[in-house]
């Protein structure tokens, strides 16, 4: 069997492993791993490279910042704020919603969640609220929203202009381009997130998901006045900081770890509880899907799979057909592996066969890039549903009980959205 046949293989044993849900995250991470390395797929230092991405240090200096929040009265003050919504569960889910797509717009979202997951968390906890109901609809606007403008990552939308005009292209896209493409998709997110999702997510959590250990008594400061103000200081700084890291050239990583041991540094937290602060689970499960996203990629299964869109649409002209064709499968293919790879893998592909059909091939590479944004029916999917999962205790299912729906709106959208924008 051939390298791309096993990674394929393996990908559909995790799959597997996730539906079940009774395979610890860690063992499921850690088997990944391993099999790419019995099978010699990839070698142990690609394999274990996940557990030096800059992604995985950042989540470990934020899991810190995080922890260090619970330790000042920022979660006393922001349930103040936000105790009159107790009642009022959508409002609730709105600003959550909200906040996870403009953090997205600003940075990425990977950091957007990163920011907002332990404040979420401390939240949920405290006005008893399912830590569910509020983490994935948070993540998946964060999702959404990244890259919709040339803020933060979509400071690098143009580059896919770029590979569309080097294959023959006669006009480029615009920045504005892609944010009128996103903006129907953010806000039918976050209206779904709010009326819908909440019916389809669990609403009460397990009894032990990390985080539950945070008990209202412990929403207080337990710090002097002084170091309070120390605290505040550092996590607003490292918080703004990270907003602000594409414009003033410093990685997220960097800024989130510095931050992190400035708290240590301080006497905030002593050096005990950093380290209990950062959730290894979720560590292990990054490190795994990010072994097997390299995977999917180098062995060419992301290309078998990107390969059969010119056979799929054959000799139709419709052009919603195609449209539909040219959004629903890297659709589908980014929520096995990452956004990039996927919006790599099919920019320059469906740029070929727009041309060939005789298409404006912008409405096809806008469709291709949103779609890679949309990733949110697996754990695999991307940075922020990986992060969510441990935390918020959720299993496959839920993320396809609550997703699938919206996935079918999304795939229905990209039909005629981008053709109205540039069309065909």
């Amino acid at each position: 069997m051939t390298p791309m046949w096993l990674t394929l293989v393996i990908l559909l044993l995790t799959i597997i492993a996730f539906l079940s849900g009774k395979v610890p995250v860690s063992i499921i991470s850690m088997g990944i791993i391993l099999l790419l390395i019995i099978f010699k797929i990839l070698t142990p230092a690609q394999a274990f490279g996940g557990f030096i991405d800059t992604n995985v240090i950042m989540f470990a200096g934020m899991f810190v910042i995080g922890a260090g929040i619970t330790k000042t009265s920022i979660l006393q003050k922001t349930e103040n704020m936000v105790i009159r919504y107790k009642d009022s569960p959508r409002k609730l889910m709105f600003i959550a919603c909200l906040a996870g797509a403009l953090l997205g717009l600003l940075t990425s979202a990977t950091s957007g969640t990163a920011i907002l997951l332990p404040l979420l968390v401390g939240i949920a906890v405290s006005i008893n609220v399912s830590k569910k109901q509020l983490l994935f609809p948070a993540a998946v606007c964060a999702n959404i929203a990244a890259g919709s403008t040339f803020l933060g990552v979509g400071a690098s939308n143009m580059t896919w202009s770029s590979v569309m005009m080097k294959l023959g292209a006669k006009t480029p896209l615009s920045m504005g381009s892609f944010t009128w493409a996103r903006l129907p998709f953010i806000i039918v997110t976050i209206l779904y997130m709010v009326f819908i999702a909440p019916k389809l997510l669990p609403k009460s959590d397990d009894k032990k998901v990390d985080g539950d250990d945070l008990k209202r008594q412990d929403l207080g400061s337990t710090l002097s006045p002084f170091k309070e103000k120390i605290a505040i200081i550092i996590i607003i700084s490292t918080i703004l900081l990270m907003i602000l890291s594409t414009y003033i050239h410093v990685p997220i990583y960097l800024i989130s770890t510095i931050g992190a041991v400035l708290l240590v540094v301080f006497g905030v937290m002593n050096e005990r509880e950093a380290l209990g602060a950062i959730k290894l689970p979720t560590i292990f499960l990054f490190g795994g899907v990010l072994a097997l996203s390299d995977a999917l990629t180098k062995t060419g299964a992301g290309d078998l799979v990107a390969s059969a869109i010119t056979s799929i649409i054959g000799d139709t002209k419709n052009t919603l057909i195609i449209m539909f064709v040219f959004f629903t499968i890297p659709f589908i293919v980014t929520q096995l592996m990452s956004n990039i790879a996927t919006i790599a893998i099919f920019v320059p592909l469906v740029t070929s066969a727009a041309l060939k059909l005789g298409f404006d091939p912008r409405a096809a590479v806008l469709a291709v890039v949103t779609a890679g944004c949309c990733s949110f029916l697996t754990p695999l999917a991307s940075p922020p549903q990986t992060m969510i999962m441990q935390v918020g205790g959720y299993k496959l299912w839920d993320y396809l009980k609550a997703g699938l729906p919206l996935a079918v709106i999304m795939m229905l959208m990209g039909s005629f959205i981008f053709q109205m924008i540039y069309p065909l």
